[in-house]
Formats: structure tokens, sequence, C-alpha cells
């Protein structure tokens, strides 16, 4: 990869601290070459990614200089996320309301923070969020910082933002980097929301099948080089099991970040399977439509969320949608 795509993944690393990011980014600057940074979709031109890449360690030490100076007419709160399981699977909760109690200094957040993690016998407690305010509506600033709990339970700085500022620069670069995943792969998600601010460490979505990758176009890397894609791109549909236990289809963000699904799927979840082995051609519809009555069976749903159109398609007539529409 180029200094341009190593300065990106380094930035999009959501397990490196932001100091092992400041040794690397100096490295790149001192030992890879120079390039241009084309013009893209949220992403303005630079003549040097060198100029880029010293922009954001400049961006990181001043914001993190900002958020523990101490200063008069500021608040801070905090929040974290705790590991919990569902059906299984290993989710991410938000423990704290962080609107509820305010702040007056950093030290005082982290004696806090101390506490909780200390308090915490159960371990479940991955990462916080501290954000420091003016008091006043004509607020400058509002720095966001995310923690993660490293093996000793000591809290590392992972990421650092300010709310009220335009996205980065490097934030926004669409990369295409080589991945083995194929359609009706099952796979998982490690990141909770496209990447830029405010991602949660340790997410492990729900397993997926995944149906289509936008590096499979032939002329992704055209579109690449033209600056049409933004960071949101890195993304691919792919089949999942909602909460009310639907099979739905959803853009799964972040592709840098899937990973093969290695668990068990039990009740309603071993429907991914069977979506797996239907795009992938091992079963016909035929076994497919019986494996989904049987499984589906002991659950509830609905139709609630395909389109009348979808549903004409599937030979519904007007007077069922309407009985499912409940008119």
């Amino acid at each position: 990869m180029n200094t341009e795509e190593l300065a990106v993944l380094i930035y999009r690393n959501k397990k490196m601290n932001v100091d092992e990011k400041i040794k690397l980014y100096e490295e790149l600057i001192k030992y890879y070459p120079d390039m241009e940074v084309i013009e893209r979709i949220n992403c303005k031109h630079y003549d040097s990614v060198k100029e880029m890449i010293q922009e954001e360690i400049k961006r990181i030490k001043e914001l993190k200089e900002k958020l523990e100076k101490e200063e008069q007419d500021v608040v801070y709160t905090y929040n974290y996320w705790c590991n919990r399981c569902h059906n299984g699977y290993s989710i991410v909760i938000e423990g704290k309301d962080e609107y509820r109690d305010i702040y007056k200094t950093f030290n005082e957040v982290i004696d806090l923070i101390d506490n909780e993690i200390k308090e915490d016998e159960e371990k479940e407690i991955i990462s916080f969020r501290i954000r420091k305010r003016e008091f006043s509506k004509d607020s400058k600033y509002d720095i966001g910082a995310e923690y993660k709990l490293n093996e000793d339970r000591k809290m590392e700085m992972v990421n650092i933002y300010d709310f009220k500022s335009e996205w980065l620069d490097i934030s926004n670069i669409c990369l295409n980097i080589p991945t083995p995943f194929k359609k009706g792969d099952l796979l998982v998600g490690t990141s909770k929301t496209p990447f830029g601010e405010g991602f949660v460490l340790n997410y492990d979505r729900f397993p997926f099948v995944l149906k289509w990758l936008c590096t499979w176009r032939e002329n992704f890397q055209e579109i690449l080089d033209a600056g049409n894609h933004d960071s949101s791109d890195m993304q691919g549909p792919g089949y999942l099991i909602s909460e009310n236990n639907e099979l739905y289809c959803d853009n799964i963000f972040d592709y840098d970040s899937w990973e093969y699904f290695e668990g068990k799927l039990e009740g309603i979840d071993r429907l991914l399977k069977s979506v797996s082995s239907l795009l992938k051609g091992e079963i016909d519809i035929t076994l497919f439509i019986s494996a989904y009555e049987k499984i589906i069976q002991e659950y509830h749903s609905s139709f609630y969320w395909f389109t009348d159109e979808g549903l004409k398609l599937c030979g519904f007539s007007e007077k069922e949608i309407l009985e499912i529409r409940g008119k």
C-alpha cells in the first residue's frame, strides 16, 4: 500500500491508542515517499500527503491538550459501554447517561472513571467517552475523547474529535482493500457505525450473510481514482435477523472490519445458515423455503418491513396487503 493508504489505515484502526498512531504517522513522514492526495468527495486536494498527516498529528495533540486543560465555564460529562451477550453473541450496551451528571474538571472525571473500573466486578465495561463543552449556548467546541480498557484495565485514548468541526479529510478516503469474502459468507462486522466520530470499541454485530461487496465492481478502482467515493461507501448489503425476529437486508459498513463468523447459530439465527447455503448455490429454493417455514414457525413474523410492490411480486392480492397494513 502507498503512503496515503497506510495513513488512512492507521487512522481507521480501532484498537491502537492515539500515541501509537502518532508514532506511526511520524514514521510515515520520515521513511515513506511523499505523494499527492487527489480531491475527493469530502476530502480536499493536498500536494503532499505528509501535510495531511502532519495536520492529523497536530489535531490530535491540540484537542488532547484542550480536553485536559483546566478552564472556567466548561462542563465535562462521560459515559461508558458494557459488553453483554444476546443469543450467544457479544453486543455493546451504553451503560451511563452522559447528560445526567456534569463535572468541572478533567481530573474529577478521571477519578470517577477509576472508581467505575474498580467497582466493575463483572468486568463488562469495555470503553469510555469523555466530553468537554463550554458552558454557553455559543460554545465554540465540543470535544469527545474515546478510551479503551487495556489488558491491565487501564484507560487508553483511541480517538478524539470536535463535534463542531467538519469531517476530517483523512477520515473520508475510501480504500480498495483486498478481501477473501464471497457472496453467501457468514460474517460479523466490528464497527457499530460508518467509521468516523463516535465509534465504539469491540462492538460485535450480530452475524450477517454477505450479499454484495463494493470492491466487486469491475471499475471500482477507476471510480476511486476519479474521487467519486468516500469512506461511507466502504460497505455492502447483507442479511441479518432483527430484534423482532425478522430476516431483512441492510448495508453493513466498514468492510475493512469484517471477520468470518465462527460462532454457533441457534434459534431463529439458523435462518442465516439457510440463506448462506442458498446464496452459495448449495441448496435450492424449495429446501430453503421448507427450512424457513420450519424455523420461523416458533417466532412471530410479519410483512411490515416489505413494500406493497414487493408483496405484489410475491403474489399477495390487494386485499391481503390491506389486511397486512391493518386497513
